[in-house]
């Protein structure tokens, strides 16, 4: 049976090609062109940066006494279809990686430590939200991305920059016998204009690393199956620094350059460069043909910029990563199985959707490709295989929406209990935390900017999603001291406008430098996310409720960011600001921090929790703008708060939870205390937040808990 007759998405064979394969014709060993129809043609072998011989090469692997093993000279094939050097030094954790044209890059590098073993490239061309240049290291192995020139982004002067893959080795096969062997080899391109695609097929290195034999179909055939009209024989002869050159038997004009690099224990064939007619740069690498489909996860990048893990199996591949926007999500596909005349080692993924893909594995790389179609040709995926244990999924980096009108980053590494708090300035707060034994699912801040008897900054995790107090800088405070306030912060933002939309009842306070007030109201985000309501009336009711002459309308527009939307008065242009939609608990909360454009001496912060008819009974577990932290138990008539204070101060806080009448909002409670005090409060399928009142003894006064 065809690899061909479980593509679901393609099932003619007159598509075949647009699914996978090495193309009906055209085709060389150095990569065989991707595009049917087309002759080999001229290649130009892109020239490594700095000439080595083969001996120099591998003395490379040496590291000098002392010094790290992991430091010197890596072959870098770029998936922009260049071949680099990286010169990597560990002790000192500088690089330099040098082009195909002689031209250095140089930097620092440090470990990502919400990814140990990963280590991030510093790099004056990275511009993006997140620095997704990146790299791994094994034995004699380096795989990663770097921001390498864009392909034909020329003139230098004008060149483009982004995060690419790469694989880069230091240990080559340099004996024609050890060449021989069966592969499974993926390849991308890159053309003028922007247009790349990719190709798949068998290969067999044989005769004592004589011959070399492709089998360049549309149908992915194993190379024993190849139609004699699409197989393809190269003799094989040694050329200059480790490389090996294939001329068609046939052809002598289609001749193209490899080298063999060992990895992990195996062979894995490398090559790149440019294509001269028709131009192109291209990448390839192939792994050995395999029966064994272990379950793997590494950890990688793609050709569209993000980093990150993909665990895969003989059912499922989970790709679970950042991109350059610095978003984070999660795709899982389904895997195919394998079928008589294809080779073993390949795998569809996601056959019947319209986004295909097919993968390849040895014991240390995990290798995907985009199928032949717009959707994902050209798409490479470069990941080194992590042997240990799984990571703590919550390990990452979140955006903080803070109490003191702030937002910030919070970056955690569960399994090594350390933080990292970066502030819009970019001052970093790091040091440790440790799980709270009074209160499981709870982990208390080490902070030095705790002075107070009782350390109240702790935090609580669900879904993508931490909630807690932290020592923020008290707003609009000068100079700067710190004091224990609210947070959420979240890694599941919306990006799409139309997913906006909702009805939140939104609560929020402002902060000056010496006083407090408050913000209760409704709003409504509509028209696909074009539009904001918001019912400004001292009386606080529901959006379909509000009086004509309080109903503000906002339009809602992409913000400086891919997750942040900015709003904007139709009748007062000065009265303007930007939001958030976070995902928690599969629900929508509105999300914002900030300073008031009009009045830069008044600090906001806002949440808004979804409007329902539900009100069930909750404990919710978090801080408070006083600095306290307890449990709060909410029953459709009653408010119980047990918590303690910095200064040691523990008890119970009890009240009355009332309506908000006909015209008021439905997820929202009056909250009264024996005081004669009242607060408002509203609760989501994982939040609960109060407010209170704006009046002196209350306004500014904010509570916000996570859910059991």
């Amino acid at each position: 049976m065809r690899m061909t007759r479980y593509l679901a998405g393609c099932g003619l064979a007159a598509l075949l090609a647009a699914c996978g394969g090495g193309g009906s014709s055209g085709g060389g060993a150095g990569g065989g062109l991707p595009l049917a129809g087309l002759d080999a043609g001229q290649q130009a072998q892109a020239p490594a940066a700095t000439p080595e011989s083969a001996p120099a090469a591998r003395a490379s692997k040496a590291a000098l006494a002392g010094a790290d093993a992991r430091s010197g000279t890596y072959r870098v094939y770029a998936s922009n279809g260049t071949q680099q050097q990286l010169a990597l030094d560990f002790d000192a954790g500088s690089y330099t990686m040098t082009d195909n044209l002689g031209a250095a890059e140089a930097g620092t590098f440090a470990e990502d430590f919400t990814e140990p073993g990963t280590y991030v490239f510093a790099s004056s061309r990275i511009t993006t939200a997140a620095n997704t240049a990146r790299f791994r290291v094994a034995a004699d192995v380096v795989v990663g991305a770097f921001p390498f020139q864009t392909a034909y982004s020329s003139p230098a002067a004008y060149a483009a920059y982004a995060a690419q893959p790469f694989v880069a080795a230091r240990d080559f096969v340099n004996t024609a016998a050890l060449l021989d062997g069966t592969y499974n080899r993926f390849s991308v391109t890159r053309s003028p204009g922007g247009a790349q695609d990719s190709t798949l097929l068998a290969m067999r290195l044989s005769g004592s690393g004589t011959v070399l034999e492709m089998c360049n179909d549309a149908i992915i055939y194993k190379i024993d199956l190849c139609p004699a009209a699409s197989k393809r024989t190269y003799a094989v002869a040694a050329g200059a620094d480790d490389t090996w050159v294939g001329t068609n038997v046939t052809n002598s004009s289609d001749v193209a350059n490899f080298r063999m690099a060992r990895i992990g224990g195996q062979n894995v064939y490398l090559a790149g460069g440019v294509n001269l007619a028709p131009a192109m740069q291209f990448m390839r690498i192939g792994l050995p043909e395999s029966s064994g489909w272990p379950t793997t996860r590494g950890v990688g990048a793609s050709t569209t910029g993000s980093w990150g893990s993909n665990l895969i199996d003989t059912a499922n591949s989970v790709r679970t990563s950042t991109g350059t926007d610095g978003t984070y999500g999660s795709l899982t596909m389904p895997v195919g199985g394998t079928f008589a005349q294809q080779p073993e080692g390949i795998r569809l993924v996601n056959g019947s959707g319209t986004s295909k893909y097919f993968a390849m594995q040895n014991g240390l790389l995990s290798v995907l490709v985009g199928a032949r179609n717009p959707n994902t040709q050209g798409y490479l995926q470069l990941n080194l295989i992590d042997p240990g244990a799984a990571p703590d999924a919550r390990n990452g980096r979140y955006k903080v929406y803070a109490t003191n009108g702030t937002r910030q980053t919070l970056a955690l590494n569960l399994d090594s209990k350390r933080y990292e708090m970066t502030d819009e300035a970019g001052t970093v707060a790091s040091g440790s935390f440790a799980e709270d034994t009074a209160e499981a699912g709870s982990f208390v801040f080490d902070s030095s900017r705790i002075t107070s008897p009782v350390n109240t900054a702790r935090f609580r995790l669900a879904a993508d999603t931490v909630v807690g107090s932290f020592p923020f800088a008290v707003a609009q405070v000068t100079p700067a001291s710190y004091g224990v306030r609210p947070f959420v912060a979240s890694r599941a933002l919306v990006k799409t406008q139309a997913a906006l939309d909702g009805v939140y009842n939104r609560l929020g306070i402002n902060l000056t430098a010496t006083t407090g007030d408050s913000s209760i109201t409704q709003i409504q985000v509509a028209s696909g996310g074009t539009t904001l309501y918001l019912c400004n009336n001292s009386t606080i009711y529901r959006i379909d409720t509000c009086p004509a002459a309080t109903l503000l309308t906002y339009t809602v527009s992409p913000g400086a960011t891919v997750d942040t939307w900015n709003i904007v008065n139709v009748a007062n242009p000065l009265d303007h600001g930007s939001f958030a939609i976070a995902r928690v608990g599969n629900e929508n909360v509105y999300l914002s921090a900030g300073v008031v454009p009009s009045t830069p001496t008044t600090s906001v912060f806002r949440i808004g929790l979804p409007e329902r008819a539900a009100w069930p009974t909750v404990t919710a577990r978090g801080g408070a703008a006083n600095g306290g932290w307890g449990s709060t138990a909410v029953d459709a008539s009653s408010y119980a708060r047990t918590r303690v204070l910095p200064d040691g101060t523990a008890g119970t806080l009890n009240a009355t939870l009332g309506s908000m009448g006909v015209a008021g909002p439905i997820n929202m409670r009056a909250v009264g205390f024996p005081n004669s005090t009242f607060h408002f409060s509203s609760q989501s399928s994982k939040l609960f937040a109060m407010v209170g009142a704006r009046s002196p003894a209350t306004g500014g006064a904010l509570e916000i808990g996570l859910i059991d």
